[in-house]
């Protein structure tokens, strides 16, 4: 169905279409009740072309407040700065886009990023980049912020005059690339020997290069294979990777806004170095402010922080849906209050979780159990069987073989009820990739 020669019309500040064809399952459901159809095996399937419980019916996905998990995370504990700070890591995109009165060459915008990661107070500074994968499972995401490989771009020079609008053209995946691979270049010249100083530089974008500055003020510039980890896209994931592979116990400051890497460096504290404590340097201007991760894991403890990356991308992260107007504060308070739910996200990313498809099976019954709860249906452990008894609830019959009200039938909107068995599974399952 092509959505966009279809006329809108908007009426109260609503386009009119949306709100027509949010009511197809309504009527499709109608039309199958005509045939005297087992409404409970209706329900069982998804009927409509995309899962209203997690898409718009233009295929866009349903999106959530992210930040809101964070701010969950956060009250858990008091906060105070760090004292003493050995490694800062930075999300490198994250901070060009903080930088104001972008210099108009190249050269000058490279020297204005090192000034900027090398003002905070550590030996060593590790800027991190995403890499860009084609396909990727982030496609999607990128077409959704107009993101992708359009003309292709070359620097030349530290002297080339950067684009007159800066902010439009880090939509193109071509430019970004061509522009930190200039960084990785122009870092490595004796021009920046001043930024560097004393500290040790690195850029991780499809290798990881570091930068000192020798006896004789020379810029040094080195490959480091074991942090290279050429296989991760994100900038999210590389991140943790590099605060999991310091070998010595350190103050560790991570420096960005995305509750996606709280998440996972949360689900990885085990692997850190002995007496490593991390924080988070997050938000701009007067809301930045620190948030100890550390202190979080020994309050919540090792099994729940293990479970938040698999909790976070079931309920809704840049790569997976949303479920429709629950975001993450409900389905955060259930899991804490259930180990079982925690161990089963624990499982997320596992071999053995594609490998084993009784183990599979078993974990996917515990997630169906939680979605349940989720959508406050207690004492049901199937998601087809809570369609079928929010479905019956919405009409206050005594069960399924009383007749319901076909007109009020006809406007029942899908979106409230959890997803059917075979979209939670593709949830499920995109979940545990990514």
């Amino acid at each position: 169905m092509d959505y966009k020669k279809k006329k809108k019309v908007q009426v109260g500040g609503k386009i009119q279409e949306i709100k027509i064809q949010r009511d197809l399952f309504g009527r499709m459901l109608g039309i199958s009740m005509d045939f005297n159809v087992d409404i409970s095996k209706i329900l069982s399937y998804p009927i409509t072309s995309v899962p209203l419980s997690m898409c718009h019916l233009d295929d866009a996905i349903c999106k959530t407040d992210k930040s809101a998990l964070m701010k969950c995370l956060e009250k858990e504990v008091q906060h105070e700065q760090p004292h003493h700070i050995d490694v800062i890591i930075i999300d490198g995109f994250f901070l060009l886009h903080t930088m104001k009165n972008v210099p108009k060459t190249f050269g000058n915008i490279s020297k204005k990023l090192l000034q900027m990661a090398t003002q905070f107070q550590a030996s060593r500074i590790n800027v991190i980049f995403d890499q860009y994968f084609t396909p990727s499972i982030k496609d999607y995401e990128h077409s959704q912020r107009l993101e992708s490989a359009q003309l292709e771009y070359s620097i030349t020079g530290p002297e080339q005059i950067r684009p007159s609008d800066f902010a439009k053209e880090l939509i193109n995946l071509n430019f970004k690339e061509a522009l930190v691979n200039f960084f990785i270049s122009h870092w490595a010249t004796d021009e920046v020997m001043p930024f560097i100083g004393n500290k040790t530089i690195y850029i991780n974008f499809r290798k990881c290069h570091s930068f000192t500055v020798d006896n004789s003020n020379k810029v040094v510039s080195r490959i480091d294979e074991e942090l290279s980890c050429p296989a991760h896209e994100e900038a999210d994931t590389k991140i943790v990777y590099h605060a999991c592979n310091i070998n010595f116990p350190a103050e560790i400051v991570i420096r960005s806004a995305d509750t996606d890497i709280a998440a996972i460096m949360l689900g990885n504290m085990h692997h850190l170095k002995s007496d490593t404590v991390v924080w988070m340097l997050t938000g701009t201007g007067n809301n930045l402010r620190y948030v100890d991760l550390t202190k979080i894991h020994a309050e919540l403890g090792q099994l729940i922080c293990q479970s938040l990356p698999g909790f976070h991308a079931i309920t809704g992260c840049h790569f997976n849906p949303a479920l429709f107007r629950k975001g993450k504060l409900r389905p955060y308070k259930i899991l804490k209050k259930d180990p079982e739910y925690q161990e089963a996200f624990k499982n997320f990313g596992n071999n053995e979780l594609i490998e084993n498809l009784n183990h599979q099976q078993n974990i996917f019954n515990i997630i169906q159990r939680f979605i349940c709860n989720v959508y406050n249906v207690t004492n049901v452990i199937d998601v087809d069987a809570a369609r079928l008894q929010i479905f019956i609830d919405s009409y206050t019959v005594s069960d399924v073989n009383e007749a319901f009200d076909r007109k009020k039938l006809r406007n029942f909107d899908a979106s409230n009820l959890p997803p059917c068995k075979s979209e939670l599974l593709q949830q499920f399952l995109r979940a545990n990739y990514i």
